[in-house]
């Protein structure tokens, strides 16, 4: 049975553990000389591996000593872990989805209303985080079901005595609100949770407990926000729930007037004008020109220097008048030339802010809200290097060790073509149109930027991927195994729907098959008919040397060099890789060499560019250890 020396002894441990990695994580984005970054990665890489393995201890203890029914006693403690890691900000998704999982029917049982919300709350957000970046509609659906099933408690509201569980109850309706967009799912259920919210609020009982916390009224603001978004797709509402839905924004609109509702450049100035478009009382191209005014002229840039929550608000001020900017654009009759124009207006001061944000700047926050930027704007940006560059500003730059492993993919993957076009070019024959060995000798330069930016990308979906996952302090459980394969099909999806990325969607899916097609993943898929079928397996075989030889950021990986990993390419030659790339590698000595100084005392220098080109530092001249 579960006792509470080893719950304290589980929640100390495991907390320092998360602390130290973040506390080397913190230095490594403040340390600017190169010896001490390189030997601060070097540290980190030991103590990673020593919290890993600390860390499947701690689990597998704990869950030895719970009984296979969770007793009451035994769901307290567990309850006490879960809402102190998650009040904590220890938002370790196996962590805090198992422990409440395993106590959610004790509590049933017990039917208290502050237990359950906040289990309910902490599964929901804990699940939305989790799937919501990377589509997985079924996981969504479990955290929607936990988020209605704390709101069901708004009935014993007045039960509740903890202020904070209290929140959670606004936070849920919020949450919902927000991830049921575009009325794409029930149409009016979205309708009916903002009408119940604000009923809630009213209430006498809810009054005399929180009229005066600011967390809540935070809440119901943000609430107002994610309803007006949903004007986006009010054409898919029936007649009569368009009617609903306007007559609730009308009271959000007579809210934001009573406020700064006539101060350009406020949050309430864009509600009230949104608000009039809607109805129809204010042309399109009056409501752009009032927006792009307040971009332009009045909504003060951010001072990225400052972590001033001023700072935070500013760039979300900045954010909402620019995607009702484009909101409005999608919903005018108008040729491209003319979306072009009015983007011209507003998109490069909002680029500016926007693209721009840097990755120690509200971190946490500002991920999503730069995955948002970026679809919002990329079907206004024109030109597919000016669609390729902010796709990597925006999504790819913000992971910083998915950023420099790609970077070292594209080096090692250049490195193999440039022998290939020496030794065999008739191996890339038939890739981007180039039939011929002459039209491949002809198209060298084209060929190797193809590799390259194949590199780049070939992991844009792991930019989607949960945080937790790519934290490594643990081994994966099911749930997230399954995940983290799927961001080939992920990344072939973002590939599909961008026009600068659709040349490397074949790759982006592709580089975890096998050479043979027999094996890898994804299961369906067969890249045998690719044209592009040379450059996946050069981008396979890149991704397998990386990842092997990467003791730095890989806690799983052992202590492998390029020749140790050439041996294995080499056993499964003609099975999982081409046979011919790796006999061109095994065949050139001047080539191994090169792969091993990169993957070996080269690998600092990319990483520490790499990490310098995240923060927008200016680099200098690298030094050789």
């Amino acid at each position: 049975m579960l006792e509470r020396k080893l719950a304290e002894k589980f929640r100390k441990l495991y907390t320092e553990n998360s602390l130290k990695l973040k506390n080397y994580e913190d230095q490594l984005f403040s340390i600017q000389d190169p010896f001490d970054w390189i030997q601060l990665l070097s540290e980190r890489a030991y103590v990673m591996r020593e919290v890993y393995a600390e860390n499947e201890e701690l689990m597998a203890e704990l869950w030895e000593n719970c009984s296979d029914e969770i007793t009451p006693e035994e769901a307290e403690l567990l309850y006490d872990l879960a809402i102190g890691f998650f009040f904590d900000g220890h938002h370790d998704f196996v962590v805090l989805t198992e422990f409440c999982e395993r106590i959610l029917p004790v509590f049933k049982d017990m039917d208290e209303p502050e237990f359950l919300v906040a289990i309910y709350h902490v599964l929901g957000t804990e699940y939305a985080k989790f799937y919501r970046s990377v589509g997985d509609k079924k996981g969504m659906q479990a955290a929607l079901d936990y988020f209605r099933g704390s709101i069901a408690q708004v009935e014993r509201y007045s039960q509740i005595s903890s202020p904070e569980v209290r929140e959670f109850i606004f936070q849920d309706y919020m949450l919902l609100i927000t991830y049921l967009t575009g009325f794409h799912t029930d149409k009016a259920e979205s309708i009916r949770l903002y009408d119940q919210v604000w009923a809630l609020w009213d209430n006498e009982n809810v009054q005399q407990l929180d009229a005066e916390n600011g967390m809540i009224s935070g809440y119901l603001s943000i609430i107002d926000d994610a309803f007006m978004a949903k004007s986006r797709n009010i054409n898919l509402l029936s007649e009569a729930d368009r009617d609903k839905y306007i007559n609730l924004l009308g009271e959000s609109y007579k809210r934001a007037k009573e406020r700064d509702g006539a101060k350009e450049g406020s949050p309430d100035f864009r509600t009230c004008i949104t608000y009039k478009w809607l109805r129809g009382d204010m042309e399109s191209e009056v409501v752009l020109e009032k927006l792009i005014k307040s971009i332009n002229e009045i909504i003060p840039k951010p001072d990225f220097t400052k972590d001033d929550p001023i700072n935070f608000e500013l760039v979300m001020r900045h954010f909402k008048y620019a995607c009702t900017a484009i909101m409005i654009l999608e919903n005018m009759e108008l040729t491209s030339e003319e979306i072009q124009s009015w983007s011209e207006k507003f998109m490069p001061t909002s680029m500016s802010v926007l693209a721009k944000i840097p990755y120690r700047f509200f971190t946490g926050d500002m991920q999503p809200v730069c995955e948002q930027w970026y679809h919002a704007a990329e079907p206004v940006i024109s030109g597919e290097l000016n669609k390729v560059q902010f796709i990597m500003e925006m999504i790819v730059r913000r992971q910083p060790f998915t950023y420099i492993h790609s970077q070292m993919v594209a080096k090692i993957a250049t490195l193999i073509g440039q022998k290939i076009l020496e030794e065999d070019p008739e191996i890339f024959v038939g890739i981007r149109g180039l039939e011929t060995v002459e039209d491949i000798q002809k198209s060298k330069a084209y060929i190797l930027s193809y590799i390259t930016i194949s590199g780049l990308v070939h992991d844009i979906g792991k930019c989607y991927i949960p945080d937790t996952i790519n934290r490594q302090n643990r081994s994966l459980n099911t749930k997230e195994y399954a995940t983290i394969r799927k961001h080939t099909e992920i990344g072939f999806k973002e590939a599909e729907n961008n026009a600068a990325l659709r040349p490397y969607a074949d790759i982006i899916l592709g580089h975890h098959k096998h050479y043979d097609g027999l094996h890898g993943y994804p299961l369906g898929c067969d890249n045998s008919g690719s044209k592009e079928k040379a450059i996946i397996d050069l981008i396979s075989i890149a991704d397998s040397m990386e990842a092997g030889t990467d003791t730095l950021t890989r806690s799983y990986t052992k202590d492998k060099d390029s020749e140790k990993l050439l041996k294995e390419l080499k056993a499964e030659a003609g099975t999982r890789y081409n046979p011919k790339i790796v006999k061109i590698i095994d065949n050139s000595k001047e080539l191994r060499e090169e792969l091993k100084h990169l993957t070996g005392q080269g690998r600092y220098d990319v990483y520490y560019r790499a990490m310098q080109d995240i923060l927008g530092n200016t680099v200098e001249e690298i030094p050789i250890i």
